[in-house]
């Protein structure tokens, strides 16, 4: 099987990284995250212009018809920057749930999601409810032909900045609506993840939408919604890999240039196998990545729910061994705030948690 990428991927990847290099420091993330900014209007601007928004958008909405792996490679340069922009929760998510569902009222909020002029987050877990993202106590009913809404949902990656919400609700079973942020009875409880990335709770309240507010047909969107939350699992596993190899040189350039007895610490039998370990731990998470974003579109649902959630419980498990291991190699400076290595370490535990955990996914693993 070849796993070489196309000219265009590879390209792709390098107008990423520059960008990033010139534009987006540690400096830069650590001034954003004290004034608790999880979004950057000039950043986001710029990655627009690169295309990267609307890769994964059919050709009809104005992107490229990109498919999993050009995503899992845009997130893998996200993560290794440790940027907090919306993209997986705006273009990953609720993109293809407009494209799948949304019909063409919606190609223009396709388009405008692609030029990076509107931002979209979707709700589907709830409090008390885990990672079951099937798990609906919000209600939808009708009234004067229209719905309204009533429900909490927590934990909406990038809903602290966006102005329309994609939320699950019953309506005689699984179904999706388009509810703006600020609709009368939508209350947006914002706040920053752990790394420094943007969520909120949404709280609505009697909120009255028009017909036009459902996507889809009442009560049959479940396959979406599972199909959504695979493709948000599979980038951010792509997204710890990322952080995961920034992780690697750092620690591995630490072991060469500090020193002990006169000596590399690197040179010491047990530190170098231990880094051996991490990067054996390394390459078999790559791995089920790469097959995780050629699986996110399999049309074989169990195929595809098989790999996400093998690749997300890997790389969940891999990255708490990094976190831990990096760190103790690193001695007392891995535990500083002025020290990339602790953001990175944030960065791969909230990966780990949204879509699913690791238990979650053993889980459903198992029971495939």
């Amino acid at each position: 099987m070849n796993f070489d990428y196309t000219e265009e991927q590879k390209m792709l990847v390098q107008s990423l990284e520059r960008t990033l290099a010139k534009s987006y420091d540690f400096e830069t993330y650590r001034a954003q995250l004290a004034e608790k900014a999880s979004h950057d209007p000039a950043l986001w601007a710029s990655l627009a212009e690169l295309g990267i928004m609307a890769m994964p958008l059919p050709e009809a909405a104005g992107g490229f018809d990109g498919n999993h792996t050009d995503i899992a490679l845009i997130s893998t340069e996200l993560g290794r920057r440790l940027v907090p922009e919306p993209y997986v929760s705006n273009v990953v998510v609720a993109a293809y749930i407009l494209g799948a569902v949304g019909g063409d009222a919606h190609g223009e909020n396709l388009a405008a999601i692609g030029t990076g002029e509107k931002r979209f987050a979707t709700g589907f877990y709830e409090p008390g409810e885990r990672h079951n993202p099937l798990a609906l106590n919000t209600k939808a009913e009708q009234s004067d032909g229209g719905w309204v809404l009533n429900g909490h949902k927590a934990v909406v990656l990038g809903a602290d900045t966006a102005g329309d919400f994609i939320v699950s609700a019953d309506a005689g079973g699984p179904s999706l609506f388009v509810v703006p942020a600020e609709a009368d009875g939508v209350t947006v409880r914002k706040y920053q993840l752990l790394d420094g990335r943007g969520a909120a709770d949404i709280v609505l309240n009697n909120v009255a939408l028009g017909p036009d507010a459902l996507l889809g047909d009442a009560g049959a969107a479940e396959e979406v919604i599972l199909e959504a939350v695979d493709r948000g699992a599979a980038a951010l596993v792509a997204d710890s890999v990322g952080a995961i190899e920034e992780v690697i040189e750092m620690t591995k350039d630490y072991l060469r240039t500090r020193t002990q007895f006169g000596r590399p610490i690197g040179s010491f039998q047990v530190l170098a196998h231990r880094m051996v370990d991490l990067l054996i731990e390394y390459e078999q998470a790559k791995s089920m990545s790469m097959e995780a974003s050629v699986e996110a579109t399999n049309e074989d649902v169990n195929a595809r729910k098989k790999a996400i959630s093998a690749a997300k419980a890997k790389v969940g498990a891999v990255s708490r061994t990094f976190g831990k291991d990096s760190i103790q190699m690193h001695g007392g400076i891995g535990m500083t705030d002025e020290y990339a290595l602790g953001a990175y370490v944030k960065r791969l535990l909230v990966n780990e948690m949204l879509f699913g955990d690791t238990d979650y996914h053993l889980d459903r693993y198992s029971s495939l």
